[in-house]
């Protein structure tokens, strides 16, 4: 406000001094990548996905999807999260892990336990973040913002903390300078090409807006131990990712004869995961038979094992893509 004195004229300065803040740096990601939690890029759909089911009981349950892409800028990260029987709970005046996220441990695949390079690194439902790095003793991973992280994300079904929210996605953009400065060795591209990362996307339920409770607010669950046998901070235990997605075989079923039949995965993940053994269910329709069964053109009958009107049969680690060819009689 101007006040003058009764016959004073106040003329006001036209260069008057003015002052705006200015924004802080960002890292700029590559240019095919609008982080926004949507997932229309091209990078989205020619990589793997690790997709599973999180269970706490039959009637409260999380579908679960999540992968990896690597940029000319850094590292791109994409999940999707659907709980049915739960809510999506955000508050930040509590701690990340007591609200609806997927809690990512994460470090280089080649390091072993405790490994100080392994972060855990919390998206949060909203796209709001916490990021903690085992050298810092699990506090808080800060650099230059022009370093740091960028993340969005996108509400399922209604806005977060509603009821009718029931999941959300997440996009999220680790620039290579952040991954320096994580004394990861990506400063070559060479180096970058060659990184292979092991993640282990941990789920949390939260039951809640304000509870603080950790045992009775929230349900944190390694769900992936149902697919894999990972040890507590050991990245090279984890599930391996890497530029296109989660790292693994694809494997193909032909079926024929007469007959009819199904042949699934035991684990329903879709893929043959590095050095573990894959387990297949064969379940002939209508009382047809097994006429064939071969994995790579090598005979499997003598490998089926009878499981309750279905058969059985496993698959050594394998060391590349697999084809699967059963006939129905």
């Amino acid at each position: 406000a101007l006040l003058a004195a009764c016959g004073v004229t106040v003329v006001e300065d036209p260069n008057a001094y003015t002052f705006t803040n200015k924004e802080n740096p960002k890292a700029e990601a590559d240019s095919d990548m609008t982080i926004d939690g949507i997932f229309d890029e091209a990078r989205w759909s020619s990589v793997r996905w690790l997709t599973g089911v999180d269970r706490i009981n039959s009637k409260q349950y999380a579908e679960i999807e999540f992968t990896t892409s690597y940029g000319e800028k850094g590292v791109y990260f994409a999940l999707r999260v659907e709980e049915t029987g739960t809510n999506i709970w955000v508050n930040h005046n509590r701690m990340s892990y007591l609200n609806s996220c997927i809690e990512m441990y994460m470090g280089p695949a080649t390091d072993g336990y405790n490994t100080y390079r392994i972060f855990e690194f919390d998206f949060q439902a909203d796209g709001k973040y916490e990021s903690r790095l085992n050298y810092n003793d699990w506090k808080p991973a800060n650099t230059t913002y022009d370093k740091m992280p960028i993340i969005a994300s996108q509400p399922l079904g209604g806005e977060v903390n509603t009821h009718e929210c029931y999941g959300y996605t997440v996009e999220a953009f680790f620039p290579w300078s952040f991954l320096e400065f994580a004394d990861y060795d990506v400063e070559t591209q060479e180096e970058r090409d060659a990184l292979v990362l092991g993640i282990i996307p941990v789920h949390i339920f939260s039951f809640n807006y304000d509870g603080k409770n950790l045992n009775e607010d929230r349900y944190w669950s390694d769900w992936t131990t149902g697919y894999i046998f990972s040890q507590w901070l050991t990245p090279s235990s984890y599930f391996k990712f890497g530029n296109n997605g989660l790292i693994g075989y694809d494997y193909n079923v032909t079926c024929g004869g007469k007959g009819k039949g199904t042949v699934k995965d035991s684990k329903g993940l879709g893929c043959l995961l590095p050095g573990y053994s894959a387990e297949f269910t064969v379940t002939p329709v209508n009382a047809a038979k097994i006429t064939r069964l071969t994995v790579n053109g090598e005979d499997y009958m003598g490998k089926l094992s009878s499981s309750g009107g279905s058969y059985t049969f496993t698959i050594p680690a394998p060391s590349n893509d697999v084809l699967i060819e059963v006939d129905f009689g």
